[in-house]
């Protein structure tokens, strides 16, 4: 498929780089030696111009385009490549935006804007972080069924008591499919008789509840419960969507804003949330309000504030911190300061636009530096799993397959060999990447 991407600053790069191996990929950009660099590293087409330009975005093939992207750091620019694109094709359009109000209008008027898809990074990047936070164990973790089903990913230390265990007689929660084990970089199906080794990074697919309990096994204590003294540093709009978020997972947690007037108004706004009006930079301030005996606190503010209050937080003995990276550079930084949970916004939204491009699935996460897949696909009648037992359609699926999850009307079914998978079905399935393309022709 053709997809055309507007925009090669971190965000657009990072999207060329995912999909380059599997689509026919253009850049377009006014900086000619950023997409002269792709060009020559990825092989995509490098078109030098102005998006908004309808000679550029032609030059760039967008009438043979299934998908077009922009993800310039201007949001009116983006909303202009869109309307331009709408304008002249039936292309796929998505948007990133900044913007909280731009993201609100679109949602009311969507096809006015020409934008089938608008990814806000604030709302993203919240959501990521309370998605990571709530299992700190967890190497990666996504939400598949409107939130019914959770994959998670977890490296097993050599003090696991995992280690030395087989699938089967881990196989303790009821709602839990141990989906994939990701051993010296290759990818393997388990079996009842798998036997867990140290290192292992095991995936799990079920019910948000099960995968709790199995991280709660993996390292007692390293979950987060609604009942732990959670505090957000920074009420901006990051800030506040992570308090919003907590809220409805039943957290009420405490909030620190240093402009009054915004204080008084999420005081307002937000109602399980006990607004501190006060700056964290100020000495004492931590203690004072009895931040030093949090349980998580998290850093939404500039990269350098974050950094120094992930420092003091642990210095007084927080028990995790977690911190919003704008610099993809700083991340190692902050990983070797012994902060928990760290997320950048910028690859944040890029996965979300790597995932939007996706024509084989409802949804998907990639697991392991691209060695497998997380699927959620909505089961048509001519799949090859319409109407037959998982058992019976094992040998019409190539091995790196695996059913995690069946939801139907809405409820969570855990898989077995004798489970019937129905036409409208939502099925999530762990799937290694060598054989991708076969088992999404098949599905």
């Amino acid at each position: 498929m053709r997809v055309v991407i507007v925009g090669a600053g971190d965000v657009g790069t990072y999207i060329a780089e995912d999909l380059a191996e599997s689509h026919d990929i253009a850049v377009v950009d006014t900086d000619g030696e950023r997409i002269a660099e792709l060009e020559s590293r990825l092989g995509v087409t490098a078109i030098e111009g102005d998006g908004r330009s309808l000679d550029t975005l032609e030059a760039a093939g967008i009438h043979e385009a299934g998908v077009v992207i922009a993800s310039t750091d201007d949001d009116a620019v983006n909303v202009m490549v869109c309307g331009a694109v709408r304008n002249s094709t039936d292309a796929y359009t998505i948007a990133r935006a900044k913007s909280a109000d731009l993201y609100e209008t679109w949602q009311t008027f969507d096809d006015a804007l020409g934008i089938d898809l608008m990814l806000s990074v604030d709302r993203l990047t919240a959501a990521a972080l309370v998605r990571t936070v709530a299992l700190p164990g967890a190497l990666a973790v996504s939400t598949f069924a409107d939130g019914g089903v959770e994959m998670a990913e977890f490296e097993l230390g050599s003090d696991a008591d995992l280690v030395g265990e087989s699938v089967a007689a881990a196989d303790e929660f009821p709602s839990l499919t141990f989906a994939g084990v990701i051993r010296n970089g290759e990818v393997h199906v388990p079996s009842g008789e798998t036997v867990f080794e140290a290192e292992d990074r095991v995936v799990v697919i079920g019910s948000p509840s099960s995968v709790r309990r199995f991280a709660r096994r993996l390292a007692p204590g390293s979950t987060l419960d609604p009942d732990d003294d959670v505090v957000v540093v920074g009420g901006g709009t990051v800030g506040t969507h992570i308090a919003a978020i907590l809220e409805e997972r039943g957290y009420a947690p405490r909030l620190v804003e240093h402009d009054p007037e915004r204080a008084d108004a999420l005081d307002e706004e937000l109602e399980s949330t006990t607004v501190i009006e006060g700056d964290v930079t100020t000495a004492g301030f931590l203690t004072e309000t009895d931040i030093d005996e949090a349980d998580l606190l998290v850093g939404t503010l500039d990269d350098e504030t974050n950094y120094v209050l992930a420092l003091l937080a642990k210095d007084i003995g927080v028990a995790h911190t977690a911190a919003i990276v704008d610099e993809s550079a700083y991340v190692d930084l902050f990983e070797a300061a012994g902060v928990d949970v760290t997320v950048e916004p910028r690859a944040v939204v890029a996965d979300e636009t790597t995932r939007a491009t996706q024509d084989y699935a409802d949804e998907a996460a990639t697991l392991e530096r691209d060695s497998a897949e997380v699927l959620e696909i909505t089961v048509q009648s001519e799949s090859v799993l319409a109407g037959e037992a998982l058992v019976d359609v094992a040998h019409d699926l190539p091995e790196g397959f695996v059913v995690g999850a069946i939801v139907r009307d809405g409820s969570l079914t855990t898989p077995r060999g004798g489970t019937v998978v129905q036409v409208g079905d939502h099925v999530v399935a762990f799937v290694d990447t060598d054989v991708l393309d076969e088992v999404a022709a098949a599905l």
